[in-house]
């Protein structure tokens, strides 16, 4: 920060004399070490601090601590916790409200009992917090206690690592429409009790969970985005009267039964995962009845469908072509390859023959994805991939693009070679194939503001299936 101007000759300081709503202003575009410094100027840029809503945010504070609160830290025994102490000194110096308390480098192996002091005065009323985020990395896992922060009144978003819930815990926080939970140890019925106290929720995001085995999201007459990754032990994932859900984001790990109730918004679905029994209801059974049993097909209202499979056998396929049954209004198709298993069946052109016409692909498919992240992948599976690839071109007339990402497009032998194996009949006089290599994805963007911020999910350099 710039060394305060002088007073003139005349001794004032016009700066200070500014009207306080304009210090304040001026405070809040300040990140956290600048605004804090503003205290030593004058009491009155004290006060503007002090009446200024905090914006705490760890990756704006120095990365060396101050002396004193390094020989603290020391003497205590953990080093490492010198910055969990100088969050503690801010929060204590600044009594105020609170718009952003982010920490994303702040060690808690030896402030556990600090963070839950700090979830109980953000909760506090005059506090007035508004976003919360508390994302450690995993190794730093503290599980610290959370529960205070569910019955904030004034809480809009709140982003959780490596923290606990307990059973006895009530949720109320009445305004909260953005949350994400990574790592978290949740029971199902304070998970049931978080879902159902927080009505304003908009956008949720799990990722890792640890605790119940099923997810019900009943009557979230808000909610517009969910998703669910690494969740190894769920085995239930219901969703019923979400009359504005437009995203429902998953992912390979899931392998869990689905059903989809009361959605009629839904425009995006993926990572559907092909080869894992019960994913779906009755997904692997060939007649699409069946498949009503848990999905409640037809979806009209889905138009990006994104799907991870393999090609190395008839009854994938099968369940393939069942599961776009379900999807009447298709118009984008996003399919991830996966590994085979070493028995491959053979899929030509005459398996396809004879199935009858399916009317997303007739009618309605747009554009289509086709992703291979595999570099030697099995020849009779790659074969069986671009008969699909023909089975598609040869049916979809109003085809516009599709683009074949894959880890061999940078060998010119390989991708001449395909191109002449899809020299087959074009349903649609507009389509164009394109070959690409793989996109280049970024962990690290993955939020809900950048999800929300995309057409498409599934065609972006956000990572869906890997997040």
């Amino acid at each position: 920060m710039a060394p305060p101007l002088r007073c003139d000759a005349g001794g004032k300081d016009f700066i200070s004399n500014l009207p306080f709503e304009l210090l304040s202003a001026i405070i809040s575009r300040l990140d956290t070490a600048e605004a804090a410094r503003t205290a030593v100027l004058s009491p009155r840029w004290r006060d503007a601090w002090r009446g200024t809503p905090l914006r705490l945010d760890d990756l704006e504070l120095p990365v060396a601590p101050r002396p004193s609160i390094a020989r603290a830290a020391s003497a205590s025994g953990a080093p490492w916790a010198a910055r969990a102490d100088t969050v503690s000194l801010a929060l204590a110096s600044h009594p105020g409200p609170v718009a952003r308390f982010r920490l994303a480098r702040t060690t808690l192996r030896a402030r556990v009992p600090a963070a839950e002091a700090w979830f109980h005065d953000l909760a506090a009323g005059d506090r007035r917090a508004r976003e919360v985020s508390l994302v450690c990395p995993p190794e730093w896992c503290h599980r610290a206690l959370a529960d205070p922060l569910l019955t904030s009144a004034t809480l809009e978003t709140l982003a959780l690592g490596e923290c606990r819930f307990s059973d006895a815990g009530a949720a109320a926080a009445s305004r909260l429409t953005d949350l994400t939970l990574s790592r978290t140890h949740i029971s199902e019925a304070a998970l049931q009790s978080l879902l159902s106290g927080c009505p304003a929720l908009r956008n949720v995001m799990f990722r890792h969970i640890q605790g119940p085995r099923r997810i019900r999201i009943t009557s979230c007459r808000s909610l517009v985005l969910f998703g669910v990754w690494q969740y190894k032990h769920l085995e239930e994932l219901t969703v019923e009267d979400a009359p504005r859900l437009e995203c429902l984001l998953g992912d390979v790990h899931l392998g869990a039964s689905v059903t989809i109730i009361g959605a009629p918004k839904l425009t995006a679905l993926g990572y559907l995962v092909v080869g894992f029994r019960g994913f779906l209801h009755g997904i692997d059974k060939p007649a699409v009845e069946e498949v009503n049993k848990g999905l409640r097909a037809p979806f009209n209202s889905v138009k990006i469908l994104a799907i991870s499979m393999t090609f190395s056998s008839k009854k994938n396929m099968e369940t393939l072509m069942n599961l776009l049954k379900c999807f009447p209004l298709l118009e984008t198709l996003h399919i991830q390859g996966k590994p085979g298993e070493r028995q491959v069946d053979t899929i030509d052109f005459g398996y396809y023959q004879k199935n009858e016409p399916i009317g997303c692909i007739v009618n309605h498919l747009k554009t289509v994805r086709l992703e291979s992240k595999v570099k030697d992948l099995i020849i009779e599976v790659e074969r069986n991939m671009f008969e699909f690839v023909c089975f598609l071109l040869a049916n979809a007339q109003v085809l516009q693009i599709m683009k074949i990402q894959s880890a061999m497009s940078d060998t010119p032998a390989w991708t001449t070679e395909q191109q002449n194996l899809i020299q087959c009949h074009r349903a649609s006089v507009e389509a164009k194939v394109v070959f690409e290599g793989l996109k280049v994805v970024h962990h690290k963007g993955f939020s809900i503001e950048a999800v929300n911020a995309l057409p498409d999910p599934f065609d972006s350099d956000i990572d869906i299936m890997g997040y």
